[in-house]
């Protein structure tokens, strides 16, 4: 379907002077159409016009095409700088309406025990991923949704990054330690390549989706020489100040609720969100300080347990910690 899409308009197969006009209008620097390519018209989606776009990697006008002239801000950058956040918030809009975006989850018809926590966070420093998209104007794009085109974290990297984070809290140097833990099988479930009988953890994640895009410049320099081997090189991420929500879910598995064992769990789990948004970070480059969260929340979070079952003294035990952890997903935990 892309390759059929590109060759309905193939940007690269078009004279100089037919690209060099077609660049403005594909990145919505003008409404003017090229003359010489009037098929153009049929494009009104931003991100496909950009999809068309990124053809230009493969002609002279790349750079133009990318962030615009030396002197000028233009292309794709200048789109991010001006538009793509009024883009964000109309699609994130639509998923709203469909219902597409994570709600804390309803525990009424989950087993007792179960519980769940949302809350909204802001990036302190910028979130960097990479996106399934093979073909993009630039060599770093963020991972988005795939149809709405919003960015944000899956589910699965979520994952990822609490497992990596509890497992140095725990001091572990290889993956293969977390095996002989009872509590991080528990939560993650089985260690990939463990030839035993698949186990899924406790833990279900949500994605996050972003309210901004934006882009990072970092120009790596030769050691030797100490300056510039190839240029500035464009990342996207979703910047500081960014806003999203986390959303997580617990599910205690098997007969026998263990009220203690569940306590135990929030209050590790609690431990190890704040120390992967605060400290750790997620996403990549997060040793070089990409990826983390500001401790202050701009939002109150929520926090739902199915607890009314559990009896004393687990009933204690557990509500003692909820408070605590609701306190800490609150607003005004500053």
């Amino acid at each position: 379907m892309t390759h059929d899409f590109h060759a309905r308009f193939p940007f690269v197969l078009q004279d100089g002077i037919t690209q060099s006009l077609a660049v403005p209008w594909l990145a919505g620097e003008t409404n003017r159409l090229p003359p010489g390519w009037p098929d153009l018209a049929q494009i009104e989606d931003p991100v496909a016009r950009f999809d068309i776009l990124a053809q230009a990697i493969l002609t002279p006008h790349r750079e133009r095409a990318r962030s615009g002239t030396p002197t000028q801000s233009g292309g794709y950058r200048r789109w991010i700088e001006q538009k793509a956040q009024a883009f964000i918030a109309q699609r994130r809009a639509w998923m709203q309406r469909l219902g597409l975006e994570p709600a804390l989850p309803n525990l009424t018809r989950l087993p007792r025990g179960a519980w769940a926590i949302q809350f909204p966070f802001t990036l302190r420093t910028p979130y960097i991923s990479r996106d399934d998209q093979t073909f993009h104007l630039l060599d770093n794009p963020l991972k988005k949704e795939w149809v709405f085109k919003v960015p944000y974290v899956a589910a699965p990297g979520w994952k990822g990054a609490l497992r990596a984070t509890m497992r140095r809290m725990r001091g572990y140097d290889a993956p293969d330690q977390e095996a002989h833990d009872q509590q991080m099988v528990r939560l993650f479930g089985n260690v990939r390549g463990e030839e035993v009988t698949f186990a899924a953890g406790r833990l279900h994640f949500f994605p996050t989706f972003f309210d901004r895009l934006g882009l990072e410049v970092i120009n790596p320099h030769d050691r030797v020489k100490g300056v510039g081997e190839r240029g500035p090189i464009l990342f996207e991420c979703a910047p500081a100040g960014a806003q999203g929500t986390f959303t997580l879910l617990y599910v205690p598995l098997g007969v026998q609720v263990d009220g203690v064992e569940i306590a135990d769990d929030l209050a590790a789990v609690a431990s190890g969100i704040h120390r992967m948004l605060v400290e750790d970070g997620f996403g990549a480059k997060t040793s070089s300080g990409f990826g983390t969260a500001e401790e202050t929340l701009p939002g109150a979070g929520q926090l739902a347990i199915a607890a009314d079952l559990l009896q004393s003294p687990q009933q204690k035990t557990f509500r003692s910690l909820a408070k605590l952890v609701e306190q800490a997903t609150s607003q005004d935990a500053r």
